[in-house]
């Protein structure tokens, strides 16, 4: 591990670039990274199940822009995030502040382990080739009795153009993805499939743009590696609507959908899992 990749954030001025929604969260609309409808259905469900958990050592691994991590650092986490792409990192720096401090690193360092009572990875096994693997590694990491929280697109029939956009490997069936995070060491305690019905619906809206993306970056020759880093921090699409999102009437609308989730989370009818494990 060099020394640059490693990037510490103990305080530092917050960027001019940060916004901090108060129903979305952080964002950085002028930086095309904002948090889109899927993400925010996502992070309703996740941050319902953390509302019970006193604040811990969390490591995000693939955390991205880091925006979920920075909420919990400002509720008092000992925040730790991790993603190999250097800019997903630099978009992270800039929601570090004073009140959610986060360490953000390219790679675990090997003398983590056993140390964090959380892990977190959202939308990063389906990019693996082995995730059983990386999963059993995580595992490591993590306390006796620790505990995971990943998310992953749900249902391989659903195969798009915005899956070949983000260097997917796979989409899972409930079955796949339950074999395959027991086999990696961990009890599952839950599974709901979010999203129902708007992410369904801005699926196939993705799927359109990102199918022109894929014409653009094919022009480009843009490889896999290079989509699935950019998978993480570039929400250009999403930004270009930023104002009107963020505007009272969609705000209302997203918490409405974010209610109405709720009661298809038992059932598969949508376009995500979110996994609720502890280590065994």
């Amino acid at each position: 591990m060099t020394t640059a990749s490693v990037c510490a954030m103990n305080g530092p001025t917050p960027s001019d670039d940060t916004v901090w929604h108060p129903t979305y969260g952080p964002a950085l609309p002028t930086l095309n990274w904002v948090p889109a409808p899927r993400y925010l259905l996502r992070r309703a469900r996740v941050l319902h199940h953390l509302a019970g958990i006193s604040p811990c050592r969390v490591v995000d691994i693939g955390c991205g822009p880091a925006a979920l991590l920075a909420e919990l650092a400002a509720k008092g986490f000992d925040a730790v995030g991790v993603d190999r792409a250097q800019p997903a990192l630099d978009l992270a720096a800039r929601f570090a502040t004073s009140d959610s401090p986060m360490r953000l690193q390219a790679e675990l360092d090997p003398d983590w382990r056993g140390s964090f009572d959380l892990a977190l990875s959202f939308e990063v096994i389906e990019h693996l080739e082995e995730d059983v693997q990386a999963m059993a590694e995580w595992r490591e990491y993590l306390k006796p009795g620790g505990r995971l929280i990943l998310s992953t697109p749900a249902h391989p029939s659903r195969w798009n153009a915005a899956d070949v956009w983000a260097g997917h490997m796979r989409r899972y069936t409930r079955k796949g993805l339950t074999e395959a995070v027991t086999s990696a060491g961990f009890a599952i305690e839950k599974i709901e499939c979010y999203g129902f019905p708007l992410a369904n619906v801005m699926e196939v809206w993705r799927a359109r743009a990102y199918g022109k993306a894929l014409e653009k970056a094919a022009k480009s020759d843009k490889s896999a590696h290079d989509l699935t880093d950019e998978s993480g921090s570039d929400r250009s699409v999403e930004s270009r609507f930023w104002k009107l999102f963020a505007s009272l009437p969609m705000t209302t609308a997203m918490r409405l959908a974010n209610q109405i989730q709720r009661p298809f989370l038992q059932t598969d009818l949508g376009n995500g899992y979110l996994v609720l494990a502890r280590k065994v």
